[in-house]
């Protein structure tokens, strides 16, 4: 059962992924960033996947495995998908950010002394 050390670095980054993604979406759902039950609840089932999600790309490396490549694919890309995704639509849900107006009132003191 020897692993090659690239498969195993990128198992460690892929179950972080997913441990960040499941931490955040809890976090979020039960009450935000101050919310000390949130971060618990949040933190608890993050590792839960992380050390799931971890053992599950370990077993696909092994010599005896009953999975197809495809399969293999989509699990792999699913926690950076999914990263992808909720960073984009964190992104797109922000408010607008308000543009200044103070430029305005000195543009227009200017036009009423050129027209005087």
């Amino acid at each position: 059962m020897i692993m090659n050390p690239g498969m195993l670095l990128f198992g460690l980054v892929d179950s972080g992924l997913a441990f960040f993604l499941v931490f955040n979406v809890v976090r979020a759902k039960f009450g935000g960033i101050k919310s000390t039950l949130a971060r618990t609840i949040g933190s608890v089932l993050g590792t839960i996947v992380f050390i799931v999600y971890f053992g599950i790309i370990v077993w696909f490396n092994t010599s005896i495995h009953t999975v197809s490549s495809e399969a293999k694919i989509v699990v792999y890309a699913a926690p950076i998908v999914l990263t992808i995704l909720m960073a984009v639509l964190v992104l797109l849900s922000q408010p607008p950010k308000k543009k200044e107006k103070e430029e305005e009132p000195e543009e227009e003191a200017s036009e009423t002394e050129t027209e005087e």
